[in-house]
């Protein structure tokens, strides 16, 4: 049984699967080498026939599992992911990003020195990388870099604003009690899934490793800053407010 299993939910991703394959075969080796055993469970969206060829290079590996569905919210493909999963740790992995095995495996540690917390529910959050890019000419340009390193948790500051990060672990028990990712966000199910926790006493526990690269170019959805995405967030202070 893997130790953790990875949810990618994937959707019109071709021009991102060459690296993203480059990285995950990297990642599979430096999980080799400090004994990480994982899983990827690649939920494919409306898959297109080019896609399908690119993933054919990690067909053959044990821990890499594919599944093809009609097009879904992103956070249904992420409760199927954790439906699918082996492991009873849990994280997710979008195809533009870059996962860090060893912190990954720090996760783990910490879950397990932490086990007598599991009752309340445990969330591992990280510090990550951040790069801003802008796009000219169909080229993506970088134009800032910074470390977020999220802070200690209190009630009210998580149930404020979003702060676990894109490359968070968590536990099955910790997803049953605090319930599956809100499948009607677009954009900021995560961030309501961790206001959802705050309130349920979940124990958030911080990792000083950095976790991995989150890159935004505008046109991802968290990094947009669509009006569809201010309704949302609203949405979810507008829910939790009371609680703050």
């Amino acid at each position: 049984m893997p130790a953790i299993s990875i949810t990618t939910s994937m959707y019109k991703t071709e021009a991102h699967l060459p690296k993203w394959i480059s990285r995950v075969l990297a990642f599979a080796q430096e999980a080799t080498e400090i004994e990480l055993d994982f899983e990827i469970n690649a939920i494919a969206n409306d898959p297109t026939e080019r896609e399908l060829e690119l993933l054919q290079q990690l067909t053959p590996y044990h821990w890499f599992h594919l599944y093809k569905v009609p097009r879904e919210p992103i956070y249904a493909s992420w409760n199927r992911g954790v439906s699918a999963a082996k492991a009873d740790v849990c994280t997710s992995w979008n195809v533009d990003d870059i996962r860090n095995a060893r912190a990954m495996r720090r996760g783990l540690k910490l879950l397990e020195q932490n086990d007598l917390k599991k009752e309340r529910g445990i969330i591992v959050y990280f510090p990550f990388v951040y790069k801003r890019y802008i796009n000219i000419l169909n080229c993506d340009i970088l134009v800032k870099r910074m470390v977020v390193n999220p802070p200690v948790f209190t009630k009210e500051e998580f149930i404020r604003s979003m702060h676990i990060g894109p490359f968070f672990l968590f536990t099955k028990s910790t997803y049953q009690k605090i319930g599956a990712f809100d499948e009607k966000y677009s954009i900021v199910g995560d961030y309501e899934w961790q206001a959802r926790a705050a309130s349920k006493g979940v124990h958030f526990l911080k990792s000083d490793e950095i976790s991995g690269v989150f890159k935004n170019n505008g046109k991802t959805l968290s990094g947009s800053r669509s009006t569809k995405h201010m309704v949302e967030l609203e949405d979810v202070l507008k829910n939790y407010k009371t609680l703050v």
